[in-house]
């Protein structure tokens, strides 16, 4: 039989399609992170316009919806009223915790097989100026849009996690879909091919995409793949940007040492050999893919490679 985890990426990626579906309904910009019952993050999908802090704020809270195994809503009211008690939570987690609402448990057969989370630009809105009343209601009451984009992605009855509602201040998000990567369709894109590139060589491998600035967009860990792929492929990509070449030669033209005296001075995680590699246009980085796994740094790199080449940019 072949191996199928509780939660794999094609299941997570058709839940964060919905969520993404309802926000761009509403107008809303932000961060989708669906993680595995232990908190490792299986999809990560950020709109171009929502801000980058959501894809931090967002992991911590679906990693507190997955290991609580409850709504990240439940966990907040009750470290809220408490500073130790968050304090001692947090020193006793693997990974940041965040004590906000926003996260729903994702369950299969009644079992909790991962979260799915939002935040820093789909707010708990009621009323969002140009947006039709009648899209913000859930079985006839008024919902919020933090709270009905998470019900429609995980196709349950709506759940209310904040304690009032409230009008959204200013303009609604409007969505780049141009072709930088800053666009999350073409983000979207380079990672498809990198795991498209991956299955054809029967390697399984984590990838994340990256804009100019090196804002996080896109990220997926394909099904047996290592769970720290996800945050490795990050750093390769970060990586690949901010030096301004593939990571790959990073590790052959720099030796231990002048590594050991960047990563003093950077304020990124730098991991050097294969798998990190720049997106050009018009002899400009306007952006960076990271890949990791399929067995090392040079198959890394060929994905990472093929990916690139195989996504026309502009």
């Amino acid at each position: 039989m072949a191996y199928q985890p509780d939660l794999s990426l094609a299941e997570a990626r058709a839940i964060i399609d919905r969520a993404l579906d309802k926000a761009r309904e509403l107008k809303q910009a932000g961060t989708f992170v669906a993680v595995d019952a232990g908190g490792n993050v299986v999809s990560i999908s950020r709109i171009g316009e929502g801000p980058a802090s959501s894809v931090w704020i967002s992991r911590a809270k679906a990693y507190t919806a997955a290991v609580q195994r409850a709504p990240s809503a439940r966990a907040a009211a009750n470290w809220r009223q408490s500073v130790p008690l968050f304090s001692s939570f947090q020193a006793l987690m693997k990974d940041v915790i965040f004590p906000g609402p926003g996260a729903m448990p994702i369950r299969k057969n009644g079992r909790v097989v991962g979260a799915l989370s939002t935040g820093g630009g789909v707010g708990p809105w009621t009323e969002i100026p140009g947006i039709d009343s009648n899209l913000l209601m859930a079985d006839g009451v008024p919902a919020n849009a933090e709270d009905l984009c998470i019900s429609y992605a995980l196709q349950i009855p709506y759940v209310n996690q904040h304690e009032e509602g409230r009008a959204l201040p200013g303009p609604r998000h409007e969505e780049r879909m141009d072709d930088l990567p800053h666009s999350l369709p073409t983000a979207r894109r380079y990672a498809d091919r990198a795991i498209d590139e991956a299955q054809k060589r029967g390697w399984r491998i984590a990838v994340a995409v990256i804009d100019e600035v090196g804002q996080l967009m896109q990220v997926d860990r394909m099904d047996g793949a290592p769970v720290a792929a996800a945050d490795l492929a990050e750093s390769k990509a970060q990586t690949a940007l901010n030096l301004g070449r593939p990571t790959v030669e990073v590790q052959k033209n720099m030796s231990a040492d002048r590594l050991a005296e960047i990563r003093e001075i950077v304020h990124f995680k730098l991991l050097a050999g294969g798998g990190g590699v720049p997106i050009m246009l018009d002899g400009i980085i306007v952006g960076a893919i990271g890949v990791h796994g399929g067995g090392g740094g040079d198959a890394s790199n060929e994905v990472a490679q093929a990916a690139v080449s195989g996504v026309p940019v502009g």
